[in-house]
Protein backbone atom coordinates (compact mmCIF):
# COMPACT_ATOMS: atom_id res chain seq x y z
CA UNK A 1 0.00 0.00 0.00
CA UNK A 2 1.55 3.28 -1.14
CA UNK A 3 0.63 6.29 0.95
CA UNK A 4 0.89 10.05 0.65
CA UNK A 5 -0.40 12.24 3.45
CA UNK A 6 -0.39 15.92 4.31
CA UNK A 7 1.04 17.25 7.58
CA UNK A 8 1.81 20.59 9.17
CA UNK A 9 -1.48 22.08 10.30
CA UNK A 10 -1.36 25.80 11.06
CA UNK A 11 1.61 27.17 9.17
CA UNK A 12 3.14 29.73 11.52
CA UNK A 13 4.97 29.31 14.83
CA UNK A 14 7.26 31.28 17.14
CA UNK A 15 10.21 30.28 19.31
CA UNK A 16 11.72 32.39 22.08
CA UNK A 17 15.41 31.65 22.65
CA UNK A 18 16.98 33.09 25.79
CA UNK A 19 20.45 32.68 27.24
CA UNK A 20 19.96 32.21 30.95
CA UNK A 21 22.20 33.43 33.81
CA UNK A 22 22.89 29.79 34.76
CA UNK A 23 24.81 29.26 31.52
CA UNK A 24 22.08 27.46 29.59
CA UNK A 25 20.12 28.24 26.45
CA UNK A 26 16.36 28.01 27.03
CA UNK A 27 13.93 27.59 24.16
CA UNK A 28 10.34 28.57 24.91
CA UNK A 29 7.64 27.17 22.63
CA UNK A 30 3.88 27.38 22.35
CA UNK A 31 3.47 23.74 21.31
CA UNK A 32 2.85 21.21 24.07
CA UNK A 33 4.17 17.67 24.43
CA UNK A 34 1.61 14.87 24.68
CA UNK A 35 4.04 11.97 24.53
CA UNK A 36 5.73 12.75 21.20
CA UNK A 37 9.21 13.14 22.69
CA UNK A 38 9.60 16.92 22.54
CA UNK A 39 12.08 16.88 25.42
CA UNK A 40 14.48 14.59 23.61
CA UNK A 41 13.95 16.05 20.12
CA UNK A 42 13.58 19.83 20.17
CA UNK A 43 16.63 20.47 22.41
CA UNK A 44 18.65 18.50 19.85
CA UNK A 45 17.72 21.05 17.22
CA UNK A 46 18.95 23.92 19.41
CA UNK A 47 22.08 22.10 20.56
CA UNK A 48 23.12 21.19 17.03
CA UNK A 49 22.35 24.64 15.63
CA UNK A 50 24.29 26.43 18.37
CA UNK A 51 27.03 23.83 18.60
CA UNK A 52 26.57 23.31 22.34
CA UNK A 53 26.09 20.34 24.66
CA UNK A 54 22.45 19.24 24.70
CA UNK A 55 22.65 19.23 28.49
CA UNK A 56 22.97 23.01 28.26
CA UNK A 57 19.58 23.35 26.54
CA UNK A 58 16.30 23.75 28.43
CA UNK A 59 12.88 23.30 26.85
CA UNK A 60 10.00 25.30 28.31
CA UNK A 61 6.47 24.53 27.15
CA UNK A 62 2.96 24.78 28.49
CA UNK A 63 3.30 27.89 30.64
CA UNK A 64 1.44 30.81 29.08
CA UNK A 65 3.39 33.23 31.28
CA UNK A 66 6.62 32.00 29.72
CA UNK A 67 6.08 30.94 26.14
CA UNK A 68 5.30 32.98 23.02
CA UNK A 69 1.91 32.78 21.41
CA UNK A 70 1.69 29.61 19.41
CA UNK A 71 -0.62 26.92 18.16
CA UNK A 72 -1.38 23.31 19.18
CA UNK A 73 0.57 20.12 18.79
CA UNK A 74 -1.67 18.77 16.05
CA UNK A 75 -1.34 17.57 12.46
CA UNK A 76 2.22 16.28 12.96
CA UNK A 77 3.47 19.87 13.08
CA UNK A 78 5.61 20.22 16.21
CA UNK A 79 9.06 19.54 14.76
CA UNK A 80 8.25 21.00 11.35
CA UNK A 81 6.92 24.27 12.78
CA UNK A 82 8.29 24.74 16.32
CA UNK A 83 11.55 23.03 15.41
CA UNK A 84 12.00 25.28 12.39
CA UNK A 85 11.15 28.37 14.45
CA UNK A 86 13.74 27.23 16.99
CA UNK A 87 16.33 26.86 14.23
CA UNK A 88 15.58 30.37 12.97
CA UNK A 89 15.87 31.74 16.51
CA UNK A 90 19.28 30.07 16.79
CA UNK A 91 20.36 31.55 13.45
CA UNK A 92 19.26 34.98 14.65
CA UNK A 93 21.22 34.54 17.88
CA UNK A 94 24.32 33.54 15.95
CA UNK A 95 24.05 36.63 13.78
CA UNK A 96 23.68 38.80 16.88
CA UNK A 97 26.61 36.96 18.39
CA UNK A 98 28.78 37.74 15.40
CA UNK A 99 28.15 41.46 15.88
CA UNK A 100 28.64 41.23 19.64
CA UNK A 101 31.87 39.30 19.22
CA UNK A 102 33.14 41.85 16.71
CA UNK A 103 32.49 44.57 19.30
CA UNK A 104 34.35 42.68 22.03
CA UNK A 105 37.18 41.59 19.73
CA UNK A 106 37.36 45.08 18.17
CA UNK A 107 37.29 43.71 14.63
CA UNK A 108 34.87 43.98 11.72
CA UNK A 109 31.84 41.70 11.92
CA UNK A 110 32.81 40.19 8.57
CA UNK A 111 36.03 38.93 10.18
CA UNK A 112 34.13 36.93 12.82
CA UNK A 113 33.37 33.30 12.05
CA UNK A 114 31.06 30.92 13.86
CA UNK A 115 31.83 27.21 13.97
CA UNK A 116 31.29 24.35 16.41
CA UNK A 117 29.72 26.59 19.01
CA UNK A 118 32.35 29.33 19.07
CA UNK A 119 32.99 32.72 17.52
CA UNK A 120 36.50 33.28 16.25
CA UNK A 121 38.46 35.92 14.39
CA UNK A 122 39.52 34.56 11.01
CA UNK A 123 43.21 33.80 10.80
CA UNK A 124 43.82 34.10 14.57
CA UNK A 125 43.53 31.97 17.69
CA UNK A 126 40.99 34.35 19.24
CA UNK A 127 37.91 32.31 20.11
CA UNK A 128 34.89 32.62 22.41
CA UNK A 129 32.19 29.94 22.88
CA UNK A 130 28.65 31.21 22.39
CA UNK A 131 27.54 30.50 25.98
CA UNK A 132 30.57 32.38 27.31
CA UNK A 133 29.79 35.24 24.95
CA UNK A 134 26.26 35.39 26.35
CA UNK A 135 27.71 35.71 29.86
CA UNK A 136 30.26 38.32 28.81
CA UNK A 137 27.72 40.61 27.15
CA UNK A 138 25.46 40.32 30.20
CA UNK A 139 28.07 42.22 32.25
CA UNK A 140 29.41 44.50 29.50
CA UNK A 141 28.29 48.09 29.97
CA UNK A 142 29.37 49.79 26.75
CA UNK A 143 27.33 47.84 24.22
CA UNK A 144 25.64 49.68 21.34
CA UNK A 145 21.90 50.16 21.84
CA UNK A 146 20.98 47.61 19.18
CA UNK A 147 23.03 44.92 20.96
CA UNK A 148 22.00 45.53 24.58
CA UNK A 149 19.46 42.72 24.46
CA UNK A 150 22.34 40.28 24.08
CA UNK A 151 21.80 37.03 22.21
CA UNK A 152 18.15 36.54 23.13
CA UNK A 153 16.11 36.11 19.95
CA UNK A 154 12.55 35.37 18.93
CA UNK A 155 12.30 33.37 15.73
CA UNK A 156 9.15 32.98 13.68
CA UNK A 157 8.68 30.40 10.97
CA UNK A 158 5.93 30.74 8.38
CA UNK A 159 5.79 27.73 6.11
CA UNK A 160 4.87 28.23 2.44
CA UNK A 161 2.96 24.94 2.49
CA UNK A 162 2.34 21.66 4.25
CA UNK A 163 4.77 18.77 4.25
CA UNK A 164 3.98 15.49 2.49
CA UNK A 165 5.16 12.33 4.28
CA UNK A 166 4.88 9.23 2.14
CA UNK A 167 5.80 5.59 2.14
CA UNK A 168 4.88 1.99 1.46
CA UNK A 169 3.28 -0.41 3.97
CA UNK A 170 2.75 -4.14 3.38
CA UNK A 171 0.53 -6.16 5.72
CA UNK A 172 -0.01 -9.95 5.63
CA UNK A 173 -2.89 -11.57 7.52
CA UNK A 174 -4.24 -15.04 8.09
CA UNK A 175 -7.90 -15.74 8.93
CA UNK A 176 -9.10 -18.79 10.86
CA UNK A 177 -12.47 -19.61 9.26
CA UNK A 178 -13.57 -21.63 12.30
CA UNK A 179 -13.25 -18.72 14.72
CA UNK A 180 -13.07 -15.61 12.52
CA UNK A 181 -9.83 -14.57 14.22
CA UNK A 182 -7.61 -12.40 11.99
CA UNK A 183 -3.88 -12.69 12.74
CA UNK A 184 -1.33 -10.24 11.36
CA UNK A 185 1.59 -12.49 10.49
CA UNK A 186 3.80 -9.95 8.73
CA UNK A 187 4.21 -6.22 8.55
CA UNK A 188 6.81 -4.17 6.66
CA UNK A 189 6.85 -0.39 6.32
CA UNK A 190 9.22 2.06 4.65
CA UNK A 191 8.44 5.72 5.33
CA UNK A 192 9.77 9.06 4.12
CA UNK A 193 9.43 11.64 6.88
CA UNK A 194 12.19 13.87 5.58
CA UNK A 195 15.26 14.58 7.68
CA UNK A 196 15.26 12.46 10.85
CA UNK A 197 16.33 14.35 13.98
CA UNK A 198 15.80 11.51 16.48
CA UNK A 199 15.43 8.07 14.90
CA UNK A 200 14.21 6.29 18.03
CA UNK A 201 11.38 8.80 18.40
CA UNK A 202 10.40 8.43 14.74
CA UNK A 203 10.45 4.63 15.03
CA UNK A 204 8.33 4.80 18.17
CA UNK A 205 5.76 7.04 16.52
CA UNK A 206 5.69 4.78 13.46
CA UNK A 207 5.18 1.66 15.58
CA UNK A 208 2.48 3.40 17.62
CA UNK A 209 0.70 4.57 14.48
CA UNK A 210 0.78 1.09 12.99
CA UNK A 211 -0.66 -0.33 16.22
CA UNK A 212 -3.41 2.31 16.17
CA UNK A 213 -4.35 1.47 12.61
CA UNK A 214 -4.33 -2.28 13.23
CA UNK A 215 -6.46 -1.76 16.31
CA UNK A 216 -9.02 0.15 14.29
CA UNK A 217 -9.08 -2.49 11.56
CA UNK A 218 -9.18 -5.56 13.80
CA UNK A 219 -11.16 -4.65 16.90
CA UNK A 220 -12.03 -1.06 17.76
CA UNK A 221 -15.73 -0.33 17.39
CA UNK A 222 -17.79 2.34 19.15
CA UNK A 223 -21.25 0.88 19.76
CA UNK A 224 -24.47 2.71 20.66
CA UNK A 225 -27.84 1.38 21.77
CA UNK A 226 -31.10 2.25 20.03
CA UNK A 227 -31.62 5.04 22.58
CA UNK A 228 -28.27 6.61 21.71
CA UNK A 229 -26.56 5.34 24.87
CA UNK A 230 -22.87 4.51 24.41
CA UNK A 231 -22.54 0.81 25.22
CA UNK A 232 -18.76 0.43 25.46
CA UNK A 233 -17.70 3.56 27.28
CA UNK A 234 -14.69 2.12 29.13
CA UNK A 235 -11.63 0.13 28.22
CA UNK A 236 -13.24 -2.84 29.94
CA UNK A 237 -15.71 -2.95 27.05
CA UNK A 238 -13.88 -1.22 24.20
CA UNK A 239 -11.41 -3.48 22.41
CA UNK A 240 -8.12 -1.57 22.42
CA UNK A 241 -5.14 -3.07 20.59
CA UNK A 242 -2.73 -4.94 22.85
CA UNK A 243 0.91 -5.88 22.51
CA UNK A 244 0.05 -9.59 22.23
CA UNK A 245 -1.92 -8.91 19.07
CA UNK A 246 0.78 -6.89 17.36
CA UNK A 247 3.11 -8.44 14.79
CA UNK A 248 6.86 -8.01 14.63
CA UNK A 249 7.10 -4.74 12.69
CA UNK A 250 9.91 -4.36 10.19
CA UNK A 251 10.33 -0.64 9.56
CA UNK A 252 12.84 1.39 7.58
CA UNK A 253 13.32 4.93 6.29
CA UNK A 254 13.74 6.44 2.86
CA UNK A 255 14.45 10.03 3.84
CA UNK A 256 14.10 12.79 1.28
CA UNK A 257 14.58 16.21 2.96
CA UNK A 258 11.62 18.59 2.74
CA UNK A 259 12.57 21.75 0.83
CA UNK A 260 10.10 24.11 2.48
CA UNK A 261 11.48 24.29 6.03
CA UNK A 262 15.01 24.83 7.39
CA UNK A 263 15.20 21.41 9.04
CA UNK A 264 14.05 19.42 6.02
CA UNK A 265 11.56 17.50 8.19
CA UNK A 266 8.13 16.14 7.34
CA UNK A 267 5.40 15.13 9.77
CA UNK A 268 6.06 11.72 11.33
CA UNK A 269 3.27 11.36 13.88
CA UNK A 270 0.62 9.98 11.54
CA UNK A 271 2.48 8.09 8.83
CA UNK A 272 2.14 4.81 10.71
CA UNK A 273 -1.64 4.93 10.96
CA UNK A 274 -1.97 6.37 7.45
CA UNK A 275 -0.29 3.25 6.09
CA UNK A 276 -1.61 0.58 8.44
CA UNK A 277 -5.33 1.32 8.04
CA UNK A 278 -5.58 0.71 4.28
CA UNK A 279 -2.88 -1.96 4.08
CA UNK A 280 -4.39 -4.07 6.87
CA UNK A 281 -7.96 -3.71 5.59
CA UNK A 282 -6.88 -4.53 2.05
CA UNK A 283 -5.13 -7.64 3.39
CA UNK A 284 -8.34 -8.73 5.15
CA UNK A 285 -10.39 -8.14 2.00
CA UNK A 286 -7.86 -10.07 -0.08
CA UNK A 287 -8.15 -13.03 2.29
CA UNK A 288 -11.96 -12.90 2.30
CA UNK A 289 -12.02 -12.72 -1.50
CA UNK A 290 -10.95 -16.36 -1.61
CA UNK A 291 -14.41 -17.16 -0.18
CA UNK A 292 -16.18 -14.94 -2.68
CA UNK A 293 -16.65 -12.01 -0.31
CA UNK A 294 -16.30 -8.75 -2.21
CA UNK A 295 -17.36 -6.20 0.42
CA UNK A 296 -16.71 -5.99 4.14
CA UNK A 297 -16.55 -2.96 6.43
CA UNK A 298 -14.18 -2.73 9.38
CA UNK A 299 -13.71 -3.68 12.11
CA UNK A 300 -12.64 -7.20 11.19
CA UNK A 301 -13.37 -8.52 14.68
CA UNK A 302 -13.68 -12.31 15.07
CA UNK A 303 -17.47 -12.25 15.47
CA UNK A 304 -18.05 -10.10 12.38
CA UNK A 305 -15.61 -12.06 10.23
CA UNK A 306 -17.13 -15.38 11.37
CA UNK A 307 -20.62 -14.10 10.62
CA UNK A 308 -19.85 -13.02 7.07
CA UNK A 309 -17.96 -16.22 6.32
CA UNK A 310 -20.88 -18.34 7.50
CA UNK A 311 -23.48 -16.15 5.80
CA UNK A 312 -21.64 -16.60 2.53
CA UNK A 313 -21.22 -20.32 2.86
CA UNK A 314 -24.63 -20.89 4.43
CA UNK A 315 -23.08 -22.94 7.22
Amino acid sequence: MLLLEVAGGILNEKADLRFEPDGTAAIRLGVQAMGQGHLSTLPRVVAKRLGIDIRKVKLIEGDSDEVPDGTPSVASRSLMMAGSASALACDGAIEKGRRLASHLFEVAANDVEFSEGSFAVAGTDIKLPILELAERVRVTADLPDELKSGLDTIGEFVSPQMSFPNGCHVCEVEIDPETGVVSVVGYVAVDDVGTIVHEAIVDGQTHGGIAQGLGQVLSEHVRYGEDGQLLNASFMDYAMPRAEGMPVMRTAHHSVPCKTNPLGVKGAGESGVAGSLPSAMNAVLDALASRGIEHFDLPASPQRVWQILHQKTGA
